[in-house]
């Protein structure tokens, strides 16, 4: 259990026991932002911890006891909370039945007990396994992109939307990372340790090269661009098969397996262009998001991952309308405009949502 839930009560548990790091803080801090679902399991803990100490203020009762209770519910919903008798609970208005519901650092002690059932299931070095399951996880948000350098000097662009995750034995054996959404790799090479991306559609195996991965969870397709060197690409629906890229060559597969096996895979040749040389599959790196004859539908999917802005395209015309251009240090005001002016179409925004539709 490596996924984002698993990995933010891992630090959780280490943050009420203070063992927490600068760098997991940051790490901390954007799993609540990316995963809002996340605050309230937070908050509640924090009152926990907070309760347990002599000079804290307290949080009202009732307040406090309605975030206990649902966290405990969305634990029991994933099975983690082993079956508990109804508790007699003292207040101030006398005694009153509560299930699963603990004061102060009973409650700590239960919370905790089930973040390490939840992350460590029937392991008994806890500590040890920590070290071995928890991995190194980057998440990039909607409209935001990040630069990282992984612990063999290998620098990473991740994309909007995105997660990059590798394990505390990246530099052991082989340098395997697991990617969700879109990166550039700029890989060191070493011919020891070859370094592998693995997405949900395909492997990417490299030695030393630069190359763009592309694998969105829910897209039509996923992609992988050489810029330098060589790569090996394994596409998991077809094990036995292995596709050898040079510099400056594109494999495309589709997502979904139900596309004739004829069109659902393609090799082809990419090449800079315009007066910068740019490259339609990578420009996104130096902040510029370029597309050639691209229907207005499938634009739009990378447009709100690049602004963080809801889109929806309405019409048959609209959605099929292949748009050619860039967008540079555009507002999304400006570059929705743009498109109005080119397809003769009109915009509403309206909390956080763009609408484009047909003026007729």
């Amino acid at each position: 259990m490596n996924g984002p839930e698993s990995i933010f009560y891992k630090l959780l548990l280490k943050k009420i026991s203070g063992a927490l790091t600068e760098e997991e803080k940051l790490l901390l801090a954007d799993l609540l932002k990316a995963y809002p679902e996340f605050s309230e399991a937070y908050e509640t803990v924090q009152w926990l911890w907070n309760e347990s100490a002599v000079s804290s203020p307290s949080r009202p009762a009732e307040r406090s006891k309605r975030l206990l209770e649902r966290n405990m519910q969305q634990l029991e919903q994933q099975g983690l909370l082993p079956e508990q008798p109804e508790i007699s609970v003292n207040t101030a208005a006398g005694k009153s039945k509560a299930r699963r519901y603990f004061f102060m650092g009973a409650g700590i002690l239960f919370l905790v007990i089930a973040c390490v059932a939840l992350l460590f299931p029937q392991q008994p070095d806890v500590k040890e396994t920590m070290e071995k399951r928890f991995p190194n996880m980057v998440i990039t948000r909607p409209g935001s992109r990040t630069k990282l350098i992984l612990p063999d000097g290998t620098t990473v662009w991740l994309n909007a939307s995105s997660k990059l995750t590798y394990g505390d034995d990246f530099l052991q054996k082989e340098r395997r990372v697991q990617l969700d959404g879109e990166a550039f790799f700029e890989v060191v090479k070493n011919e020891g340790k070859p370094f592998i991306i693995n997405t949900a559609v395909m492997d990417v195996r490299v030695l030393g090269t630069s190359l763009n991965v592309k694998s969105y969870p829910g897209e039509k397709k996923a992609e992988a661009v050489l810029i330098r060197g060589k790569i090996e690409v394994q596409v998991k629906r077809r094990p036995q098969e292995r596709y050898l890229l040079s510099s400056y060559e594109k494999l495309s597969i589709a997502a979904s397996p139900d596309i004739h096996p004829h069109k659902e895979l393609s090799i082809s040749s990419v090449a800079p262009s315009g007066k910068d040389s740019v490259i339609a599959e990578t420009a996104w790196v130096d902040n510029e998001l370029v597309f050639k004859g691209e229907p207005l539908s499938e634009l739009a999917v990378r447009m709100e991952r690049w602004f963080g802005l809801r889109i929806t395209v309405t019409g048959t015309r609209l959605q099929s309308f292949r748009m050619t251009g860039a967008f540079k240090d555009d507002s999304p005001e400006e570059a929705l405009k743009a498109i109005s002016i080119i397809t003769g179409c009109k915009y509403r925004i309206k909390d956080h949502t763009a609408v484009l539709y047909d003026a007729n």
